[in-house]
């Protein structure tokens, strides 16, 4: 979950609801991609005048314009690039950059979402936030802060005929897609007007869904730890490639739910003081001498499911490359080859034995879990190998 907020035009964001283009077949350009610090070389930092935003993109031009409203006149920069249009900059009323928006399919995302995107993709790999119906210059729109970053707000448009200020029904605004990116410097991206407390988890306590996050809500380490996670996720996030950001938020939604499970744990607190721990290693490379090599586990869940003692499942990874094991039936053989947290596992074979249904059944979810695997984490001491749709939970023998 990311903090949000009702969200009405603002000085700081007066002009953006402006900088929608209709969405055409043009790849995204890496040079102008959106990050946890801004747009290329605009950041918060940026004084908010022509000459400083042309110094921190080079080649883009930025025309002045000016919007009057109730409070008065506000001005904004529109940013081209060929004769193109692009993004809009509007300022923080303090000389400085506080808000890009933009309606361009040009503009990339670091977190990986562009305009077009649909918000039912989107919403199943849990890169939406809190979502708000969207006022005044963004009435019949929904606004949704990105999981990840409550410093990116995804304007979704559609078709709706309900009433302006309620969210349109799932099944409505499945199909709506992305129109707008809208990126604030930190200092706003909690409540748009001001720093937020660092007293709280990353994620909004009022829309705490479950009983672990009002636990972290509850508790002063634990939303610490949550705070810390969160800079090192998008931290990690900005510095990764394309692929890797991929595997970074494959893994960041396994890891949330194993978080959320932490109610089975006969102590809660510890389940969920160790993952954050865990968690926050692995981002930040404290954790880099962990190795497969020469370990030996017992399977103990497939996504989640836990595997009935009857069932044996093991992975022995040799330190020349090799892992074998039983799936629930038969042996098992493969190669494996690990980097940072990914892993890939390849060459799987295994034996032709045929058992009673539920061992079968098993085997099947194992191996084709096995075949999609692409990273690897240890949680709360137990191996995690993940990839897309894919989650297998094995305890060291």
């Amino acid at each position: 979950m990311s903090t949000f907020f009702p969200y009405r035009a603002r000085p700081a964001l007066l002009g953006l609801a402006m900088a929608i283009l209709p969405a055409a077949a043009t790849l995204a350009d890496e040079a102008f991609r959106l990050s946890v610090h801004g747009l290329g070389g605009i950041t918060a930092d940026t004084r908010f005048d022509a000459a400083a935003l042309s110094d921190a993109m080079p080649g883009v031009s930025f025309t002045s314009e000016r919007q009057m409203t109730e409070d008065g006149t506000h001005e904004f920069f529109i940013a081209r690039s060929k004769g193109a249009r692009l993004f809009t900059v509007s300022g923080d009323g303090r000389g400085r950059v506080g808000a890009i928006s933009t309606g361009s399919p040009r503009v990339a995302n670091w977190l990986g979402p562009v305009v077009g995107d649909r918000y039912d993709r989107l919403d199943q790999n849990r890169q939406l936030g809190t979502c708000s119906p969207g006022a005044e210059a963004f009435s019949g729109k929904m606004l949704c802060a990105a999981s990840e970053s409550g410093q990116i707000i995804y304007v979704f448009s559609g078709r709706w005929s309900g009433p302006d200020g309620e969210l349109p029904p799932r099944s409505v605004r499945a199909g709506w897609t992305v129109s707008q990116l809208i990126w604030r410097p930190e200092r706003f991206a909690q409540t748009g007007t001001a720093p937020a407390s660092t007293a709280g988890p990353s994620f909004d306590c009022a829309r705490a869904e479950g009983s672990i996050e009002t636990l972290i809500c509850s508790d002063a380490t634990l939303a610490g730890l949550d705070r810390a996670l969160s800079t090192a996720y998008a931290q990690s996030l900005d510095t990764a490639t394309m692929g890797q950001r991929k595997t970074l938020r494959a893994f960041q939604r396994g890891w949330i739910r194993a978080r959320n499970e932490c109610w089975k744990s006969g102590d809660p607190r510890r389940c969920v003081e160790a993952l954050y721990q865990d968690r926050i290693a692995e981002l930040t490379g404290t954790d880099a001498t962990r190795t497969l090599d020469g370990t030996s586990w017992t399977g103990t869940r497939i996504a989640g499911d836990t595997l009935p003692p009857s069932i044996e499942i093991t992975m022995d990874f040799d330190a020349d490359g090799k892992v074998s094991g039983t799936s629930g039936c038969n042996r098992y053989f493969a190669t494996y080859a690990v980097s940072g947290q990914s892993v890939r596992i390849a060459q799987i074979g295994s034996t032709r034995k045929l058992c009673p249904e539920p061992e079968m059944t098993a085997e099947y979810r194992f191996l084709d879990a096995l075949e999609r695997v692409n990273g690897w984490a240890m949680r709360n001491g137990d191996l995690v190998l993940f990839g897309s749709g894919a989650e297998l939970t094995f305890t060291r023998r």
